[in-house]
């Protein structure tokens, strides 16, 4: 079964503005096409099965139904939630910030 992926407009906006910071401010274009590439891939692997990826280790993200997938390589994560059919992608966080905070 295919599952239908959304992506927020919030989480396309964070993932491009990580993407803008790794060109335009390190310079690296190179981790900007990787981070591309792993996101791609989780996308793919969401729209397979997204009951592969872990639900949330933090109790509060868990209770609301969401599920962490970690970009391959790299300290990214994108958050999400399963409703039937539908993968809603919600947030996409660099693994040092205050994701859950800043989710809430």
């Amino acid at each position: 079964m295919a599952y239908k992926l959304t992506i927020s407009e919030r989480a396309d906006e964070m993932i491009y503005e990580r993407v803008g910071y790794l060109i335009n401010k390190l310079s690296s274009e190179n981790a900007a096409e990787h981070l591309i590439t792993g996101i791609e891939s989780v996308y793919d692997r969401l729209e397979e099965n997204p009951y592969q990826f872990p639900e949330s280790k933090d109790e509060l993200l868990f209770r609301l139904g969401y599920r962490e997938a970690l970009i391959p390589d790299m300290e990214y994560r994108l958050i999400f939630r399963i409703e039937s059919e539908e993968v809603y992608i919600v947030a996409f966080f660099h693994e040092l910030e205050d994701y859950i905070n800043k989710l809430c």
